[in-house]
């Protein structure tokens, strides 16, 4: 459909109905069935982000990882039910961006989504690159080297651990995933069948593997690999004695302070583009369902690993990664679980096995990231507060191509180079999480007020059946959902740096990254207000396009 004119002008009088969009629909292609979009959320939500699993052991050797990824599993699953129930009744195009500028305030829906473009989008796009090179292209070349005693191998390894070598595989991933879907959505969809099932594959064969591997057998094979790749012995035991001489504590019961400190870096995104997004059991499968599937496969990964290699070998092991202290020596083979990956088996092919998968889910991020965020920008220029040419959509291809040339240039070649180039930068992406979780407190809060601040579309949305007494059943999950994201963004910004930690070495400021956010934040809401003021000095009134529901 082509362009119109759709608000009135100053001094007009207009005989039609007030249209407040520029086109009946956006455009865009949904192409992704509810199976589809389940296995979409999985690869998504984050099995594979190592973090998860070291960074809360490297600040309280304590913290149980699985029962802190089952906490977090089960207040989430109450977000979820608030995705579902606005998704069901908003299929459109934009989520969070969607949700709350009509559930709360445009001004503030817009400038929290907004935010994450800069906070979170384009620094997930270099983190899904690193993911790639340092989660599958290190481990399988190191690995590979290992076994077959080929020392080229573990030099080409180490290059895609730091600098230059995963700056590159992001810039590379970023642009195969840009080109796919510039060309076609379906395509990608096709894509992830190969990625998802890859993947479930992998991940079995890396648990069964943990499982049945001893802690014995893993100090020897542990020992022998860094043995070949940085000479030496006894590297289990030094990385352990060293990291007790220089500050670390091991610990031999549970911290309920430390299981609770795990609850915030689990917490990651929720999100699907699908057919027949209307249907609130959809909705349930693919975010409730996804969600809950997802956090049992980390919870059981995290336990396997623990058992293992050692919990407190672990927690020693994040404490030396993490350059805590400077005067540990950071291990020869990372903490990460794909590395550790490598003492499990001596087969080339099972390494392979393990390890392919785990890349492609790496991939799938990658994409995962364009998509979002271009779904997000269209929407948002529709509305109008975006310049028209973002929500331009390729009449051939059905794809946004100007938004994701956009996001290529920035995610996938500036932030990449800015991400792993510039000396520590990557401890100032801790804003990654604490702006994610900024936006689940405002989805939420959108879903508890939903019922009275829209009124005419709950009424006839498929939510609105349930409730608990006279409560809607989305109000109790909003608010519980938000308090539960408010006290985890509570923990996730203090209870860090009250650990003994010294950052100071790192150069890291510990509130420097919050006064980051915080004034991107009102740096867009600035920007709407002068977007507002200008549209209406043209005769558009950027207010109209709130009132309704954008198409799809």
């Amino acid at each position: 459909m082509g362009e119109v004119d759709v608000f009135r002008r100053g001094g007009e009088t207009a005989t039609a109905p007030v249209q407040v969009f520029t086109r009946r629909a956006s455009g865009l292609v949904r192409v992704m069935s509810p199976y589809s979009a389940f296995a979409y959320n999985i690869l998504n939500i984050g099995v594979i982000f190592p973090w998860v699993y070291i960074t809360p052991l490297a600040l309280d050797p304590g913290a149980s990882v699985w029962g802190g990824i089952l906490i977090c599993g089960a207040f989430a699953s109450l977000l979820a039910v608030v995705y579902a129930g606005l998704a069901s009744a908003m299929p459109r195009t934009g989520g969070d961006y969607v949700f709350q500028s009509r559930t709360l305030r445009p001004w503030f829906g817009f400038a929290t989504v907004a935010m994450m473009i800069l906070t979170f989008f384009l620094q997930w796009q270099a983190l899904g690159g690193w993911l790639v090179s340092v989660l599958g292209v290190y481990p399988l070349l190191t690995g590979l080297g290992v076994m077959t005693g080929n020392h080229m191998l573990v030099d080409w390894g180490a290059w895609y651990l730091v600098g230059w070598g995963p700056t590159i595989v992001t810039m590379v991933s970023s642009t195969i995933a840009a080109l796919v879907l510039i060309k076609s959505f379906r395509w990608f969809v096709q894509l992830q069948w190969i990625m998802w099932y890859r993947f479930l594959i992998s991940y079995a064969l890396m648990v069964v593997l943990f499982l049945t591997t001893s802690n014995a057998a893993f100090i020897q094979r542990y020992n022998t690999a860094s043995n070949f790749v940085a000479g030496g012995s006894g590297a289990y035991k030094a990385i352990f004695d060293n990291a007790m001489a220089n500050g670390f504590t091991e610990s031999h019961t549970v911290s309920l302070l430390g299981t609770i400190l795990v609850t915030p870096v689990a917490l990651t995104s929720l999100a699907g583009e699908i057919q027949g997004a209307q249907s609130l059991k959809n909705q349930m499968f693919i975010n409730f369902g996804g969600g809950v599937v997802s956090m049992i496969m980390m919870a059981v990964l995290g336990l396997v690993v623990v058992r293992t290699v050692d919990q407190n070998w672990l927690s020693a092991a994040a404490y030396a990664a993490g350059a805590y202290n400077p005067a540990i020596p950071a291990p020869a083979i990372p903490p990460w679980f794909s590395s550790l990956a490598i003492m499990l088996t001596d087969s080339p092919i099972l390494l392979f096995l393990m390890i392919i998968g785990i890349m492609l889910n790496a991939i799938q991020v990658v994409f995962n990231v364009i998509v979002g965020w271009t779904r997000v920008a269209v929407a948002m220029s529709i509305d109008g507060v975006l310049p028209k040419f973002v929500s331009h959509v390729s009449p051939r291809t059905h794809t946004p191509v100007y938004a994701h040339v956009i996001f290529l240039i920035l995610g996938g070649y500036v932030f990449a180079y800015v991400y792993n180039l510039v000396p520590n930068y990557q401890i100032y992406t801790l804003a990654v999480t604490a702006v994610a979780t900024i936006m689940y407190i405002g989805t939420a809060l959108g879903g508890a007020v939903f019922p009275w601040t829209r009124k005419e579309v709950y009424r006839t949305a498929p939510i609105s059946k349930y409730k608990v007494g006279p409560i809607p059943l989305i109000t109790i999950c909003g608010v519980i959902a938000a308090a539960f994201s408010a006290t985890m963004l509570y923990f996730f910004l203090t209870v860090p740096f009250l650990v003994n930690v010294d950052f100071s070495n790192l150069g890291y400021s510990g509130n420097l990254f919050l006064y980051v956010v915080v004034a991107i934040f009102f740096g867009w809401v600035a920007y709407y207000f002068v977007r507002r003021a200008y549209l209406r000095r043209i005769g558009i009134d950027l207010d109209l396009a709130y009132k309704e529901i954008p198409p799809i």
